[in-house]
């Protein structure tokens, strides 16, 4: 494989690590179009291809170079392709509505004109509430037991030590 084809697959990757799928299709399938001296890194090249494609939404796409792939000579790449398509062609399940986990949108993070959906749920603090007139007292020291374990068990280990 060329350095230009190795550096479009590992722009193609990384792109699909941060989420950018069109971005990643588009590198990955010009490294495709350059890799033709070997098969197996072709393949692979391929394979990328096939999840970039589905990650993006072109299912169409997916499976038919996934299907194409079942046919190629390496013997990795057919079998990978057959794994993939099994997925690509399940049967999505049906979801319950409250199956579901609603994520807010946290893009107003940092602006302060921002009002949470959940501040209902917050308790704010009532002017009737009456404040502590006095602290509670401090806790009563405990006599530290682990330090007259360990003292003790080094005693023990020490008379053992001596008596062999």
């Amino acid at each position: 494989m060329t350095d230009r084809v190795v550096a479009l697959l590992q722009q193609g990757q990384e792109a699909f690590e941060r989420g950018n799928y069109q971005q990643s299709v588009a590198f990955l399938g010009q490294a495709a179009a350059l890799a033709v001296g070997n098969p197996k890194q072709a393949g692979e090249i391929r394979l990328w291809l096939v999840v970039a494609y589905s990650a993006a939404g072109d299912q169409e796409a997916a499976v038919s170079l996934c299907r194409q792939l079942q046919r190629h000579s390496d013997h990795y790449t057919r079998q990978e392709s057959r794994r993939l398509l099994a997925i690509l062609e399940a049967p999505q399940l049906k979801r319950r509505p409250e199956w579901n986990s609603e994520i807010p949108d946290l893009s107003h993070v940092g602006d302060r004109s921002y009002t949470s959906p959940y501040s209902h749920s917050l308790k704010k603090p009532s002017a009737a509430t009456p404040k502590p007139q006095e602290p509670p007292p401090p806790a009563t020291p405990l006599p530290n037991a682990f330090i007259w374990l360990a003292l003790t068990g080094l005693g023990v280990v020490t008379l053992l030590a001596a008596w062999l």
